[in-house]
């Protein structure tokens, strides 16, 4: 068995060996993970670069040569997987390893990517940057922007509570202009001007479109009713972040004389408006008065809250 799995091992190599001599005459794009980060000598001097694996074959990916964008630190993408094309092929310690290009595969990506792109697709965006508002993605190599209200139908602070750089978030694309060509911001608009795209184009998606709108289940409750949820966030200035049944969230404040909440803990909250057009949901959170302490009793167990 040992036997044949070296067999296995080596066939294997000796076929990625075969993909990265290939592509690296013809630049075809081929993608590997990044299992470390190393310095490499490159000419005269040592350059910082993710350490890839390509079935068993180990290459360098400098850190210039990853993106555009200007990172802070490589550790975020370590595990993570990355396009390239191979530069160079060499001997390092008796052992041959390539060395990737990442911009210039982007580069191969988005032309392609700009020749059959309609809206409707979906694609795996990766993240290339993050702030509280936005997600900054690569789209087959085309850069774009996501703000946080088009990645969940639910309310989200900040988005790096919720992605990092690296990972890859799955979007539809809602309009596009090609490279180049000229458009209206606002056709509705008779006075709107005309403006041209700048080499990269233009490219709006959404990630939220793509999961089913809680409010499509708003029918399954009640003013009045009491419902379970789950704590799905909580923030000293905002309250409670509960998901009800069918994804719906809710937000309320915190009651007087609360108990310590948890993250993932179940609790009961009492719709008292819904307001399907904004919508919006008042509500509040029911604490059971043995949860509050003898001391507070007489105190009332719940406070209002706006629902988002």
């Amino acid at each position: 068995m040992m036997q044949y799995d070296e067999t296995v091992q080596i066939d294997e190599k000796a076929r990625a060996w075969a993909d990265i001599k290939d592509a690296h005459k013809t630049k075809k794009v081929l993608v590997a993970q990044a299992i470390g980060i190393e310095p490499f000598q490159i000419a005269d001097k040592k350059i910082e670069c993710l350490k890839l694996s390509y079935h068993g074959i180990y290459g360098y990916l400098p850190k210039q040569l990853i993106d555009n964008y200007e990172f802070k630190g490589l550790t975020h993408f370590l595990g993570k997987y990355f396009e390239f094309v191979v530069e160079n092929i060499s001997f390092e310690n008796e052992k041959q390893i390539f060395l990737a290009d990442r911009i210039k595969a982007l580069d191969i990506m988005a032309r392609k990517f700009w020749k059959t792109a309609s809206e409707g697709q979906t694609y795996p965006a990766f993240v290339r940057g993050i702030d509280q508002y936005n997600l900054y993605l690569l789209v087959e190599g085309v850069p774009t922007t996501l703000h946080r209200t088009e990645f969940s139908y639910s309310f989200v602070e900040d988005l790096r509570e919720e992605v990092e750089i690296g990972d890859t978030v799955e979007v539809k694309i809602l309009g596009l202009v090609k490279p180049n060509e000229k458009y209206f911001p606002n056709p509705s608009d008779p006075d709107s001007e005309e403006l041209t795209a700048g080499e990269h184009g233009l490219l709006q998606v959404s990630a939220r479109v793509l999961s089913e709108d809680p409010w499509n289940n708003i029918n399954e409750f009640q003013v009045n009713g009491i419902y379970s949820g789950v704590i799905s966030k909580i923030h000293l200035d905002h309250g409670l972040f509960i998901i009800l049944e069918g994804g719906l969230s809710v937000r309320t404040n915190f009651p007087p004389a609360s108990p310590n909440f948890r993250v993932g803990e179940r609790v009961s909250v009492k719709i008292m408006s819904i307001e399907a057009k904004d919508r919006k949901i008042k509500a509040i959170t029911i604490v059971p008065k043995r949860a509050i302490g003898k001391k507070s009793q007489n105190a009332s167990s719940v406070r209002r809250g706006i629902a988002r």
